[in-house]
C-alpha cells in the first residue's frame, strides 16, 4: 500500500511542475511577442558627420569633403546621395568604406561655373535609417571677365579660313589686359587673334585657317583669356566641308643629285570644274613648273621640279596643291637632295627611295638621268650592295638615254637585314653616284 501512495505521489508531483514549465514558456513567448504575430528583427542605426562643412574653390578647380559614418558600416550598405549642387558642379563618391567608415566626395568645376554660394544635402541611407548633412560651396570666379564666341559652328573649306568674333567684358575693377589664345586645335589648323590682348570690354577677330589636308569632320578647340587674375576658357568648334576632287602626283618618293631635274605629272580626279594647281614648301633652290595650270576634274598636268647644284643635301617634302569653289587639295613629293658632282656633267635621280621584298625575291628601281641643255652623255653603270647575297643590274628602259631600270635580286640566304644598294654612273668627265634602300625579311615556312 505504500509502495502505490508513493508511486501516485510522484505522478502528482511530475503533473504539477510540467503545468508549471509550460506557465513560464507561455508568460515568455507573451512577453516576447510569441502567439501575438512575427518578431521584428532588430535595426541599426547610424550617425554621419561631414568635414569640411563650408569650403570656397575658384572656377575650374575642385574640393573633397570626406563623410563619416559611425558606427563603421561593417554590416549591410550605407547609400550615399548628393542634392542642391548647381548646373556646371559634378560630384562623385569614392567606391566603398574605408575601415573608419569614411568616404571622399570630390567636386569638379569649370571655369565657367557661375560664381555664388550654394547649400547642398548630402544623405545617407541604408534603407531603413537615412541620416542627412548640410554642405555649403562657395564658387569663386576663375578671372575677373567673362569670354563668348560666335558663330557657333561655322562651316570651312579645306585650305580656306573664317572669322569668329570674341567678346570679352571686363568686371569688377578689373585693369590688367586679357591675352587671347587657342587650345587644342586640330592637326591642319591654326589661330590669330585682331588684337591679340584687349585692355577693356570689346571684340576681337579670330581668324581659324585651315590646311587642304585637314580632315573633313567636326573639330573642336577652346578660346582661352587670360589676365592676372586667372585664365577662363570657352569651347568653339567648326565643321570641314570637303573637296569635290582628289590630287595624286606620279613621282613616288624620289631621291636625286643637287642639280637633277625631275619629271612627273599630277593626276586631278573628281567631278569638279576647272582645279588650279601651284606648287609650295620648296626648298631654296628648287622649282617647279605645272603645265597647264588648270586642269579639269579627270585630267592631269606635267610637272618639272628643277634643282640646284647649290641645293643642300637633306630631306624634304614638296607640295602640290589645287583649288576650286569647293576647296583645295593636296598631294606630296618626298624628295631626298643627295651630294653632286657637278663637273660629271649629268645628275642621277631614283625612285622609289625605299623598298621591302622578301629574301629570295627581286625588285625594280627607276634611275633617271638629267643633263644641262638635256644631252645625255654616254654612260657606263655599276651596282655595289653593302649586304651579302644581293645583286644589282641596269637596263635601259624604252631605248631612252635619260630612262634606265635598276633590277635588284636577292638569295634565301640574305634573310631579316637592310641595307643601302648604290648605283654609280660614269661619263666622259666624271662620275655621279646615287643610292637606294633595300629591307628583306625571312619569307613564312611553306603551309
Amino acid at each position: 500500500m505504500d509502495a502505490v501512495n508513493a508511486s501516485q505521489g510522484k505522478r502528482a508531483q511530475t503533473a504539477v511542475l510540467s503545468k508549471t514549465i509550460f506557465i513560464l514558456i507561455a508568460i515568455s513567448l507573451v512577453g516576447c511577442g510569441g502567439f501575438s504575430g512575427p518578431s521584428t528583427a532588430p535595426q541599426f542605426d547610424f550617425s554621419m558627420a561631414v568635414s569640411p562643412a563650408t569650403q570656397s574653390i575658384v572656377a575650374g578647380k575642385g574640393a573633397s569633403y570626406t563623410i563619416t559614418v559611425n558606427p563603421a558600416p561593417l554590416i549591410g550598405t550605407i547609400n550615399l546621395s548628393i542634392s542642391g549642387l548647381p548646373n556646371g558642379v559634378e560630384a562623385f563618391f569614392e567606391s566603398g568604406f574605408d575601415i573608419n567608415g569614411s568616404k571622399n566626395l570630390g567636386i569638379s568645376t569649370t571655369d565657367t561655373t557661375p560664381s555664388g554660394t550654394y547649400q547642398a544635402t548630402i544623405t545617407a541611407s541604408d534603407g531603413n535609417v537615412t541620416r542627412t548633412a548640410n554642405i555649403s560651396l562657395t564658387i569663386i570666379p576663375a578671372a575677373d571677365f567673362t569670354l563668348s564666341v560666335t558663330p557657333n559652328l561655322p562651316t570651312v573649306k579645306a585650305g580656306s579660313s573664317t572669322n569668329y568674333v570674341v567678346n570679352v567684358v571686363f568686371a569688377g575693377a578689373a585693369t590688367t589686359p586679357v591675352i587671347l589664345s587657342a587650345l587644342g586645335l586640330p592637326n591642319g589648323a591654326t589661330a590669330s587673334f585682331a588684337p591679340a590682348s584687349l585692355s577693356a570690354s570689346g571684340t576681337s577677330i579670330l581668324t581659324l585657317t585651315t590646311d587642304p589636308e585637314i580632315a573633313d569632320e567636326i573639330n573642336l578647340f577652346n578660346i582661352a583669356g587670360t589676365d592676372s587674375a586667372g585664365t577662363i576658357s570657352i569651347p568653339a568648334s567648326f565643321d570641314i566641308s570637303p573637296t569635290d576632287f582628289t590630287l595624286d602626283q606620279t613621282f613616288g618618293s624620289v631621291r636625286a643629285n643637287a642639280g637633277a631635274v625631275l619629271t612627273g605629272q599630277i593626276d586631278v580626279n573628281g567631278t569638279s570644274g576647272p582645279v588650279s594647281l601651284s606648287a609650295r614648301s620648296l626648298p631654296p633652290g628648287v622649282t617647279a613648273s605645272i603645265n597647264p595650270p588648270v586642269v579639269t576634274a579627270g585630267g592631269f598636268a606635267a610637272v618639272t621640279v628643277t634643282t640646284d647644284i647649290a641645293t643642300t643635301p637633306g630631306s624634304y617634302t614638296l607640295e602640290f596643291v589645287g583649288a576650286d569653289n569647293s576647296g583645295q587639295s593636296l598631294t606630296r613629293l618626298p624628295l631626298s637632295i643627295a651630294p653632286t658632282n657637278a663637273s660629271a656633267g649629268f645628275f642621277l635621280a631614283t625612285s622609289p627611295v625605299d623598298a621591302q621584298i622578301l629574301a629570295g625575291n627581286s625588285t625594280n628601281y627607276n634611275i633617271g638621268v638629267s643633263a644641262p641643255g638635256g644631252t645625255i652623255p654616254q654612260l657606263v653603270f655599276s651596282v655595289s650592295s653593302n649586304l651579302p647575297d644581293v645583286t644589282g643590274a641596269i637596263t635601259n628602259a624604252n631605248n631612252n638615254p635619260s630612262t634606265f631600270l635598276l633590277e635588284v635580286s636577292t638569295s634565301l640566304s640574305v634573310g631579316d637585314n637592310a641595307g643601302v644598294i648604290t648605283v654609280t654612273a660614269t661619263g666622259p668627265d666624271g662620275s655621279q653616284s646615287i643610292s637606294v634602300n633595300l629591307e628583306t625579311s625571312t619569307p613564312p615556312p611553306p603551309d
